[in-house]
């Protein structure tokens, strides 16, 4: 059984919210990548990824839209979201440090650069 996770991507002007992760982390210790985190069993998408927004940035969820969904090389799946409004200040609450970036560039594995070029496509869109 493969794992599902959610994906929040944060929208500010033209840059997008990442964060590095721990060494400690088992999937993709030490990388930049945006946050999110696993659905519980019978957990709504919707519902994961306020939680996890919550959990690890610190923040409330007004505004989002569904993005799509990416396949991991492992076969686990991201149901990925873009973030265009909230309430809180972001903080680091889980990862090393939060980075805001405008580039793919800056995240460490591919999957999160095409996550990034599907959020910055959509986000010219509205």
């Amino acid at each position: 059984m493969s794992l599902t996770f959610v994906v929040g991507i944060l929208k500010d002007g033209e840059k997008f919210l990442a964060e590095q992760r721990q060494p400690t982390e088992s999937y993709f210790p030490n990388a930049v990548i945006f946050p999110g985190g696993h659905i519980d069993e019978g957990e709504s998408p919707e519902h994961a990824l306020a939680r996890e927004m919550n959990e690890e940035l610190d923040i409330s969820i007004s505004e989002h839209y569904f993005l799509g969904e990416f396949i991991y090389p492992d076969g686990a799946k991201s149901l990925v979201f873009l973030i265009t409004l909230w309430k809180g200040d972001p903080k680091s609450i889980e990862a090393q440090r939060l980075v805001w970036i405008d580039s793919a560039e800056q995240l460490t594995n591919e999957l999160d650069r095409t996550m990034f070029e599907r959020a910055r496509s959509f986000s010219k869109e509205m």
